[in-house]
């Protein structure tokens, strides 16, 4: 039976290889591989939904992760799945970056068949996805000093890690230091894992391209330089993977957009009289979630729109006037792209594809929570990617939303569609030719079972 290694590259797009040459490892010939093309991502083509999707087969509105985030306020049924350890009055309201694999609504294409699987690095681990797994999860004492950086299973296979690596850089992982230090220290436990899990099947996720793309956009010179160190890093990983008769097999999740403006939807939804703040112990305004007709949970490129059935009317005329807003769908619409479910929101708003939402409703700093100001990924109600820029000035994470210069989500531009390339032939795409992301987890089965 074959063993295969699956390498997830954020944002490695057929755009972002076009204009890269001299690669090898992830080119097709010259040592590199020998099958490629582009796939048709998840919808939304954002990190949670596309790792579910590639590991179900299934749709976002089948496997319910929507998003990077949920919508918890008055949904108790969804708490027992939440880690409420730490914040949780915020995560009984909206959570980003659950750990959890009991919120996947479909099972794992491994389930059943006796085959010892790892995943390093991806979302949704915890809690029976696999036998191995390694995930960003800090812990703190009392005194706020981190812990650990890091959950896994087996318990002890974190600390024989930071043993013969050194701790994981968390900070060089998502923060405005976040570089290559995350990824080399991914590479490397993705070595030590393979050579002696004995895995049949190991999923690896690499965040290295995600940090410039998101920051200077997808046709910087710094990401052509990104995406040649990920060349050099997974040379070593291919190489002994292949060695050991295994298949290496690397995809992308998403393609970035170039972004030069933003929009703020809850900001129109407060504007309209719809989105209802209150003060929090410091006096700033916070979202007050039982007052509110409507809320918008905002990730990247997609927002779901939360409200009281007899404020759609209303809450869809004020945000289809908002610059940077392409279309505000409805539920036969959002039917349509495979996200009906009954976590999906009301309204799903798509921005223009140079845009990007924010999650902001203040109108000035004065009213601004404090952990708007820093890296915060469990206080904020929506993706920060702001959270990538540090201002010297004021010494805190960056507040110019037009700072950003890439950013996700979107499908419909099949230059920045992800690729697929391995070391066997690819999947059979559909009508046209076609592959699509719901079908990789049968073909990733058929290869370990052959």
């Amino acid at each position: 039976m074959a063993r295969v290694c699956f390498v997830l590259v954020a944002g490695l797009d057929r755009a972002l290889l076009e204009q890269t040459p001299g690669l090898k490892t992830l080119a097709v010939g010259g040592g590199g591989m020998k099958h490629a093309a582009s796939y048709r991502p998840a919808f939304p083509a954002v990190t949670c939904t596309a790792q579910a999707t590639l590991t179900t087969g299934a749709t976002a509105g089948e496997h319910g992760i929507i998003c990077n985030g949920l919508y918890t306020h008055n949904r108790p049924a969804l708490w027992p799945h939440l880690d409420l350890a730490n914040h949780a009055d915020t995560r009984k309201q909206v959570t980003f970056w659950e750990q959890s694999n009991s919120l996947l609504e479909r099972p794992r294409f491994w389930q059943g068949m006796n085959k010892k699987v790892a995943m390093l690095f991806w979302q949704n681990a915890m809690c029976g996805a696999a036998d191995v797994v390694v995930t960003p999860k800090p812990q703190h004492g009392p005194d706020g000093k981190p812990l650990t950086a890091c959950w896994s299973s087996p318990a002890n296979l974190y600390p024989q890690l930071v043993e013969k690596l050194g701790p994981f850089p968390l900070m060089n992982y998502w923060s405005p230091m976040a570089g290559l230090p995350s990824s080399q220290w991914i590479v490397k436990c993705a070595e030590h894992v393979w050579e002696t899990q004995h895995l049949d099947l190991q999923l690896v996720y690499i965040p290295q391209l995600d940090f410039n793309l998101l920051r200077k956009g997808p046709n910087d010179p710094a990401v052509v330089k990104d995406l040649q160190d990920i060349d050099m890093l997974l040379a070593a990983l291919a190489q002994r993977v292949r060695l050991d008769g295994g298949i290496f097999v690397v995809a992308g999740d998403y393609g970035m957009n170039a972004v030069s403006r933003y929009a703020t939807p809850n900001l129109t939804l407060r504007q309209a009289g719809l989105l209802k703040t209150k003060s929090d112990e410091s006096g700033k305004l916070v979202v007050d979630y039982d007052a509110s007709d409507a809320f918008a949970m905002v990730d990247h490129q997609v927002s779901h729109v939360y409200m009281r059935q007899c404020s759609e009317d209303r809450a869809a005329t004020a945000l289809q006037q908002l610059p940077g807003i392409e279309q505000v769908l409805r539920k036969q619409e959002i039917a349509a792209l495979g996200l009906n479910n009954q976590r999906t929101g009301d309204l799903v708003l798509l921005a223009a594809k140079d845009a990007w939402l924010a999650h902001d409703w203040w109108e000035s700093d004065a009213e601004k929570p404090r952990w708007q100001f820093t890296v915060d990924i469990h206080s904020k109600p929506g993706f920060d990617t702001r959270e990538l820029f540090f201002d010297p000035v004021k010494k805190c994470i960056a507040q110019d939303a037009g700072l950003v210069k890439g950013s996700h989500g979107l499908v419909d531009d099949p230059a920045r569609w992800p690729m697929l390339l391995g070391d066997v032939a690819l999947p059979v795409g559909g009508g046209g030719g076609e592959i699509k992301a719901t079908v990789i987890a049968a073909w990733l089965k058929e290869l370990l079972t052959n």
